[in-house]
């Protein structure tokens, strides 16, 4: 997935899952309920909730290992003002088939409060199974995580021609080297905010190519979208 990352090791980002259709994974999602994931309304224009299966605590994209758990998702909820075109609320809900049993490996990742800043510069976690570079199609057997800084929200903007809102928050750097690429769709951009305390500022939308300089990735802003997330799940 990710451009200039690093083998996740096992449980080191138990929210993490692979979501998968005919076999295939096609996009990332991130638990944050015992039966709700958040992933990005952009991934579900063309599939049915029927055919999508969750994958979650592993770190092998074939789900090989002996911590994996996979759940059939019954329902996908788009925000009900996502723009395909723009990318604005990029942000769906999923429902699972069954609630999921927390443990060393499947956890969720706190949401923030929805006044909660994540500063500039602030270094906070990407991870999936995207694409390893731009333009090559071979997806990583083993889970990628890297680094990012939050970047300024003017900067982004001005970088992307005025094309961003407020629903969302650039990360990233402006020399490119690390980003997330296609295929990490969906996924966690996590912030530890208190040591071992994580929480999802983001999730992977858009950008322009993969690590590319002044090109930073674009995620979708949890802040203002939690109250539809809560409106939703209750």
């Amino acid at each position: 997935k990710i451009v200039g990352g690093t083998d996740a090791s096992s449980g080191e980002i138990p929210w993490q899952v692979s979501l998968k259709e005919d076999s295939m994974h096609f996009c990332g999602a991130t638990i944050i309920g015992d039966r709700w994931l958040l992933s990005a309304a952009h991934c579900f224009n063309e599939t049915e909730p029927g055919e999508i299966e969750a994958y979650m605590g592993t770190t092998s994209l074939n789900g090989t290992d002996g911590t994996a758990v996979r759940v059939n998702v019954t329902r996908v909820i788009q925000h009900p003002l996502f723009n395909p075109i723009f990318l604005d609320f990029d942000v769906a809900l999923l429902e699972l088939e069954r609630p999921l049993v927390f443990n060393k490996y499947i956890q969720p990742i706190c949401l923030p409060l929805a006044g909660q800043k994540f500063p500039v510069g602030k270094k906070c976690i990407i991870s999936g199974w995207g694409d390893l570079q731009e333009g090559n199609v071979t997806k990583p057997e083993i889970l990628q995580k890297a680094s990012v800084g939050i970047i300024d929200q003017k900067i982004c903007d001005f970088l992307y021609n005025f094309s961003l809102t407020d629903r969302m928050i650039c990360a990233g750097f402006l020399e490119g080297k690390v980003d997330s690429c296609q295929g990490d769709s969906g996924g966690p951009l996590a912030c530890e905010v208190t040591p071992g305390v994580f929480y999802l500022a983001g999730i992977v939308s858009w950008g322009i190519g993969c690590a590319q300089a002044m090109k930073p990735g674009v995620y979708s802003r949890i802040t203002k979208l939690k109250d539809w997330i809560l409106a939703t799940i209750s």
